[in-house]
């Protein structure tokens, strides 16, 4: 018996019409004697609209009130979902992330995935059951429903995937798979058919929004194959898994794929000071960070910038400097860091652009630039590396 688990984001169950057409889609599809995990995110906008109500009563929500209230919105996912496939004709039931046996630490808004005891899922797929997850959450061992913070729906399928020993994963969203750039602002950028879990992990640090560092990194570490595809097509997208290298690659260096990020605030920090944010159990996430002898660098996102502001000010912090407005592109391939040749090339390609620092990595070059200049540097250097392939 086969075990599947595909999640669909909140794009892809936006309406009930969308849901509607996974139920239907499903019901197409499933093969005889596959058992099918499905995990869903809240439906588009919901988690942020839920969001807002709690803003409009207090600036700082309590982390704990907030995890009670945003888990709401994968519940209503989850049982649309389910009564969509009871009306296909199939049998279901839906689970909660605790009824799931996802169990967390106890990090309000940004809590980490301690075990996974999903008894219950076993035993209703062992009666021919689909069943439903709500992704995003979890219990604590304390009993106290806990979020999984930004991307923790996938961080759910991946980590289901890895107990029940699925033979897949697949992350449903609008897009496609993984893509040499992002489509939407580059339109020419090529669909990638594969891509190792290393780079794909390096490309979701860098900014590439199809899947979350934290899901990738489940799913490098316990070996699990996931495909990225588009719910509104369901057509084969990108497999991420680990791929075998014939002998005439071995030299072999080129980009896979350019990641950006836009709308970076930079914060200098008094080292010992600042490391209390990281040990202070927060749930910003930050997108870079250096520590050069007493000073702390830090890259936050601006959607976490009001957040570390007022951490900063009830900490009592001192920030050394601060500089709004940055971007960054990386291109990610392996072994790219080490090689002349395509530092030359990258560095030709942005000599119309402000570099402000050139930083190598783990399989990639990161370039530091003015926010309003990242969009044109991206298009520009997946000109001189992927021009050629259209």
């Amino acid at each position: 018996m086969a075990i599947i688990v595909k999640k669909f984001g909140g794009t892809s169950v936006g309406s009930i019409e969308l849901i509607q057409n996974i139920a239907h889609n499903i019901a197409q599809q499933k093969r005889e004697g596959d058992s099918l995990v499905l995990v869903v995110s809240a439906m588009a906008k919901t988690t942020d609209g839920l969001m807002e109500l709690a803003h409009q009563i207090c600036e700082h929500p309590s982390r704990r009130e907030l995890d009670m209230l945003l888990t709401a919105g994968e519940r209503i996912s989850m049982a649309l979902l389910s009564l969509s496939l009871q009306k296909e004709g199939l049998s279901s039931i839906s689970f909660t992330g605790s009824q799931s046996g996802i169990i967390t630490d106890n990090r309000h808004g940004n809590a980490r995935i301690l075990e996974v005891n999903a008894f219950r899922i076993n035993q209703e797929l062992e009666k021919g059951k689909i069943v439903i997850v709500a992704g995003f959450q979890g219990v604590s061992q304390a009993k106290e429903i806990t979020t999984l913070g930004r991307g923790g729906s996938d961080t759910s399928a991946v980590a289901l995937a890895c107990y029940l020993n699925a033979g897949k994963c697949e992350i449903y969203s609008d897009v496609d798979g993984v893509f040499s750039a992002d489509p939407k602002l580059v339109p020419q950028a090529r669909l990638l058919q594969e891509i190792d879990h290393a780079q794909m992990l390096a490309l979701a640090n860098a900014g590439s929004k199809v899947m979350h560092p934290r899901a990738v990194e489940f799913a490098q570490r316990f070996k699990i194959p996931v495909e990225l595809k588009s719910s509104f097509s369901f057509a084969p997208g990108t497999l991420i898994h680990q791929i075998k290298r014939n002998s005439t690659e071995m030299e072999d260096k080129k980009i896979t794929a350019i990641a950006h990020k836009e709308g970076l605030l930079r914060l200098v920090l008094p080292a010992k000071q600042g490391l209390e944010l990281f040990s202070s159990g927060t749930h910003i996430e930050f997108f870079r960070y250096e520590i050069q002898r007493d000073r702390l660098e830090l890259f936050i996102e601006g959607s976490f910038v009001a957040e570390a502001e007022f951490l900063l000010q009830e900490k009592g912090i001192e920030v050394l400097e601060r500089e709004d407005g940055l971007g960054w592109v990386s291109l990610v391939g392996l072994g790219i860091e080490t090689d002349a040749q395509i530092l030359s090339r990258v560095l030709q390609s942005c000599f119309a652009f402000q570099v402000l620092r050139v930083v190598p990595g783990n399989m990639n070059i990161g370039l530091m630039l003015p926010s309003q200049q990242t969009q044109d540097c991206l298009q520009a250097l997946h000109n001189t590396f992927f021009g050629d392939e259209q």
